[in-house]
């Protein structure tokens, strides 16, 4: 019986791990990246429904990176123009939504 509950436990195990979310790296599709940055993504569903997800990957201790943060504080911007404003940053994360009601002033 002990045998049987391992060998059930074990394709449990096996069965979850497969259902893991699978990230393949991307690194070429975002231009000339410091080699102590990398870029993953993955378009696994998640709970059933459709899914397109990133994340980075970097060196902390790279002292040639520079991490900064910027907001939206009374106005809005689109990631490309956070880009454009940041003089063309490697990463722009989107930590929120980007369409907002309208600012009233």
């Amino acid at each position: 019986m002990k045998r049987i509950c391992f060998i059930v436990y074990l394709a449990f195990i096996a069965f979850e791990l497969d259902a893991q979310i699978k990230w393949v790296r991307v690194d070429s599709l975002f231009g000339d990246l410091p080699a102590s940055v990398h870029v993953y993504r993955t378009t696994d569903p998640l709970d059933g429904k459709p899914n397109i997800a990133y994340y980075i990957e970097a060196d902390l201790k790279d002292r040639r990176l520079n991490f900064t943060s910027d907001t939206t504080n009374k106005r809005r911007l689109t990631p490309q123009q956070f880009y454009t404003r940041n003089n063309n940053p490697v990463v722009v994360v989107n930590c929120t939504f980007f369409l907002l009601p309208p600012i009233k002033t």
